[in-house]
């Protein structure tokens, strides 16, 4: 992320928190900041959000606090609906990016807020319906914020082309001949800025990825060609090394769940 983030406003409309809602087919928002915090929130379809050391990957279970003036780009690579929970610098300004978990009780506070329109601004009800937001968020629980996305531009380069793109099959020689190092020089760096190797963090991207696909329904054989995997039999696999249980066994967990 070498280009300069350009500021963007948000009219606030004189509000100390406001919702906004987009959809489309697919869409990105290149490198950006605001003086507000924002919570990112997915209803439908897959969000990608970059920041300089995150690659994070939100779906309708999640949601993304962004703090204020923290450069951040987005992109909807399908179908999508999503809430930008715009919350005034001087009411909450949380200085960490987190990836959150959504309750049900935040969910719907911000659907009903996407619909408020500037007559009910000074009803006491808008003024508790505010600060339940703002509470949720604070208590809402922190999740591991993404993948790693470390400081070397060499690696940064083939981490976030991974995770665009998790069928890419360029080799680590490959990449490394593309950054301008040798295929040892670039592995050991992946190791040491990343915790993982090459291919760990290749396929780390896919499994994460694949948990996304499953949870559309899409279907196995689909997922395996989407991800990279020669076969259906491949990706189921590295699947049940990745997880410990096979990608058939996925529904029947979500099923047997509370």
């Amino acid at each position: 992320m070498n280009a300069l983030p350009v500021p963007l406003s948000v009219d606030m409309a004189g509000e100390p928190l406001r919702v906004v809602v987009r959809e489309g087919q697919a869409g990105e928002t290149s490198l950006h900041t605001h003086a507000c915090g924002q919570l990112l929130y997915p209803e439908r379809g897959a969000t990608l959000l970059q920041t300089e050391h995150h690659l994070v990957r939100l779906g309708p279970s999640r949601a993304a606090w962004i703090p204020p003036d923290l450069p951040h780009a987005v992109l909807m690579e399908r179908p999508y609906r999503y809430h930008s929970v715009y919350v005034d610098a001087a009411v909450y300004a949380e200085p960490a990016f987190s990836v959150t978990d959504i309750s049900p009780l935040l969910r719907e506070l911000i659907f009903d807020a996407g619909r408020w329109d500037a007559s009910g601004a000074d009803a006491p009800s808008r003024h508790w319906k505010i600060q339940g937001i703002l509470d949720e968020i604070r208590r809402a629980p922190r999740v591991a914020a993404g993948l790693p996305i470390p400081d070397d531009a060499r690696i940064a380069m083939v981490c976030r082309a991974l995770e665009a793109d998790p069928s890419d099959g360029r080799t680590l020689a490959e990449w490394a001949a593309q950054a301008g190092a040798s295929e040892k020089t670039m592995q050991r760096i992946f190791v040491r800025l990343t915790g993982l190797s090459f291919q760990q963090w290749r396929n780390h991207a896919r499994m994460t990825r694949a948990i996304e696909l499953h949870s559309l329904g899409r279907r196995m054989l689909d997922i395996a060609v989407e991800l990279g995997y020669s076969s259906e039999g491949a990706y189921s696999h590295a699947f049940r090394q990745f997880y410990g249980y096979s990608p058939g066994q996925l529904k029947r967990k979500k099923t047997e769940a509370p």
